[in-house]
């Protein structure tokens, strides 16, 4: 983390202008991080939310709870950060001379918040924790969400390796558990106890928790205290019931949960998360799920609201538990496309394929390359669609609805 302190050494430490707050986990950390914002923006405070990565543009991953700075905005403090760079070099002891592109993503990130005249912001870490560029932050407090085997090649292959990398950006503040496997759980009780934070457990402190999925979101109930909160969410599906609570609860115990904060939470929408069109008369819901447990959730909660013999198009990048990802979610579908999702990051379709042909022999299974192909093959089968598997696959097929919404 050398790197990234002497970077923010030479911007003059932006991060150090505003409160903080850090989110990590395998599934969930940036919806979780975007209701926070929420809550935040809705108790008076001028919240920046840090996100990663974008769907369509760069500009997502950096707003205003949500909402986008104007464009102007975002032109001007990327001049500053350019000027303010463009002689800085690190040293050959620490590595490549200049910044990776996450470290200056980061960078402008906490830029923006500071130029904007936030009091608040939300920061979302990008890969594990312990080493990444946002992990140079004191933050108010960590949310920690639900972990599970993914970027294996880089955090480690076994869920106590991964918890042990998200673990490290326990700092003394509170610290927020969500539910988790009882050795991920273990890790970061261990963690917070080295670091003297004081722990809030969702299945200690969240009681009566039950969600439903409807065709216009997500109803979730649930107890804080013996006070009752009943939702209706825009994003749809438990694991989005799950972050909104943990959400409340770290609002509640930190003193910023207002009625406001509330009604900013229940109409929160990133793109990408349960995304629901109609298109040609037929339902087609876009999640950026990307994880075993995350993909059998959103195959719960599309199921729960699709017309009967839906198709399934999915598509993953390299590293993710692919094989029990098919195993979760291909069950309920007859028909189902595999897809390539975009070039950004290495994937393997035509071994999916492969492996998912061999797992579910009696369904009809197609590899089709071209997402846009692939859309346009689904939708002449006159069938609700689902899209899921990676964040690149949804933003390859989201650039397309526009053009064939009706």
């Amino acid at each position: 983390l050398e790197r990234m302190e002497r970077l923010l050494d030479k911007l003059d430490h932006p991060e150090r202008c505003y409160r903080t707050y850090h989110t990590a986990g395998s599934k969930g950390k940036g919806s979780t991080s975007a209701y926070l914002s929420a809550l935040l923006t809705g108790s008076g405070k001028v919240c920046g939310l840090y996100t990663s990565p974008h769907l369509f543009t760069i500009r997502e991953r950096f707003t205003l709870s949500g909402k986008l700075f104007p464009d102007d905005f975002y032109i001007n403090v990327f001049n500053k950060l350019e000027s303010e760079t463009k002689d800085f070099r690190l040293p050959p002891e620490l590595g490549a001379e200049n910044p990776t592109v996450f470290e200056m993503y980061t960078a402008y990130g906490y830029m923006l918040f500071r130029e904007y005249g936030c009091t608040d912001a939300v920061i979302e870490t990008g890969i594990g924790g312990r080493l990444d560029a946002t992990n140079t932050i004191s933050p108010e407090a960590v949310f920690l969400t639900p972990i599970e085997l993914e970027h294996t090649d880089v955090l480690g292959h076994t869920i106590t390796a991964i918890a042990g990398e998200k673990a490290k950006i326990i700092r003394h503040s509170p610290v927020f558990i969500s539910r988790q496997k009882e050795e991920a759980e273990d890790v970061f009780l261990r963690e917070a106890g080295e670091m003297n934070a004081e722990v809030h457990l969702f299945r200690n402190e969240i009681h009566n928790f039950s969600s439903s999925t409807e065709k216009d979101g997500e109803k979730v109930s649930f107890s804080i205290d013996g006070r009752k909160y009943s939702l209706k969410l825009q994003m749809a599906t438990e694991a989005m019931a799950e972050n909104a609570a943990l959400a409340v609860l770290g609002a509640a115990r930190l003193r910023f949960l207002t009625d406001q904060g509330i009604m900013n939470l229940e109409r929160m929408q990133l793109p990408g998360r349960f995304e629901r069109r109609m298109i040609d008369s037929h339902l087609v819901v876009i999640d950026t799920a990307h994880t075993v447990n995350s993909v059998a959730t959103t195959r719960d909660a599309f199921m729960k609201i699709s017309s009967p013999d839906p198709v399934l198009i999915f598509g993953a990048v390299d590293g993710k538990d692919i094989e029990h990802m098919i195993r979760e979610l291909f069950i309920p579908f007859r028909r189902i496309i595999i897809s390539k999702p975009g070039s950004f990051k290495k994937s393997s379709p035509e071994k999916i394929f492969e492996l998912a042909v061999s797992l579910f022999p009696e369904k009809d299974i197609e590899y089709i390359e071209s997402p846009s192909v692939a859309f346009d093959s689904a939708l002449t089968l006159s069938s609700d669609i689902l899209i899921t598997g990676s964040f690149y696959l949804a933003a390859e097929i989201e650039r397309l609805r526009g053009e064939n919404e009706s």
